[in-house]
């Protein structure tokens, strides 16, 4: 998650009837069932960042009760080896889609890529400044001189706080900012820094389970977590269409029962405890209120992510055709 890696997400109104046979869900499993002949179905393979996690938890429920399948879609779910980069499969033609957020495809074709974004599952972004309930921070301002923990000056976190220094008229030389790595948790219940930038949905409820109150700043201006694919990719607009259709009916399921999608999300995600499905269903509850179910990404929010970026040097010039609806 960037944004991804720690995290993230989404729907027709009607239910359809589950295939009689699903594949048994495994890591990079298929979505195809027995009752469906595999020359019949269009193979997609999509790329879910690095470990199997409850974040993915639409694509899980999506597989297992055979939208994929019903679309006509014969679905693999791939993740990540540690040392892969996220576009890297893509790129190399190993996946047809990948699941990223709309910065780190926005600085992808930025470079020169072809990648678009095809839908965004989150309605809001999960980047936020997390601060202790009691440490007087309550708006953008309130940050001057403190010191901020970030994951690294790259990503949705730092062009997150990046963003809320400029709703304040700041700089980052009016803060210190450190980098932490993915150690937000600990950084702040150790007082290591004033404050973290990470997830609302992730960091947040760890924070607070371990039992710190926390105040949230929300930065706008960034879409989050969506689906990918490249310009010259193989597959057509017809299959992308009923992919996205397909996992929106599961962001609808995991929306509409939060607890039957951590029992589907089990069956992917090795050795989850009871105690780890009680985790999962903290995510959920605090990711349901961010998800959107039509899959649009929002223009205006996109344009003024491109010229945050571009105010920070993240990228050199705007590119067109970066996301489409």
């Amino acid at each position: 998650m960037t944004a991804i890696r720690s995290l993230s997400v989404l729907a027709t109104a009607a239910l359809a009837l589950t295939l009689a046979a699903c594949s048994t869900p495994q890591e990079g499993g298929s979505s195809s069932s027995s009752g469906t002949a595999a020359t019949e179905l269009t193979e997609v393979t999509l790329g879910l960042t690095y470990v199997p996690d409850i974040q993915f938890a639409p694509f899980y429920v999506a597989a297992e009760r055979g939208y994929y399948a019903e679309a006509g879609l014969d679905v693999t779910l791939r993740h990540h080896g540690a040392n892969e980069g996220l576009f890297t499969a893509i790129d190399q033609g190993e996946e047809d889609l990948v699941v990223a957020s709309g910065d780190e495809v926005l600085a992808q074709r930025a470079a020169g890529g072809d990648l678009a974004q095809i839908a965004t599952l989150y309605e809001t972004s999960p980047v936020a400044l997390i601060a202790p309930a009691d440490g007087g921070i309550a708006d953008p301002a309130d940050l001057t001189g403190l010191t901020i923990g970030v994951p690294g000056e790259y990503g949705s976190t730092y062009l997150g706080l990046l963003v809320l220094l400029d709703e304040a008229g700041l700089t980052p030389a009016d803060v210190t900012i450190q980098s932490i790595g993915y150690t937000q948790t600990t950084a702040l219940l150790t007082d290591q820094v004033d404050a973290v930038m990470g997830f609302r949905n992730g960091d947040a409820v760890r924070i607070a389970a371990a039992g710190t109150e926390v105040t949230m700043l929300d930065p706008g201006s960034l879409v989050s977590v969506g689906i990918a694919a490249p310009d010259s990719s193989d597959l057509d607009a017809a299959a992308q269409r009923a992919f996205i259709d397909a996992t929106l009916r599961g962001v609808e399921d995991v929306i509409a029962d939060p607890e039957a999608a951590v029992e589907i999300a089990a069956e992917y995600i090795p050795g989850m405890t009871q105690q780890a499905k009680d985790d999962a269903a903290a995510v959920l509850e605090a990711t349901i209120p961010l998800l959107g179910t039509t899959g649009l990404t929002d223009e205006p929010t996109w344009a003024a992510m491109a010229d945050a970026m571009l105010k920070a040097g993240m990228i050199t010039e705007i590119p067109e055709g970066a996301f489409r609806n």
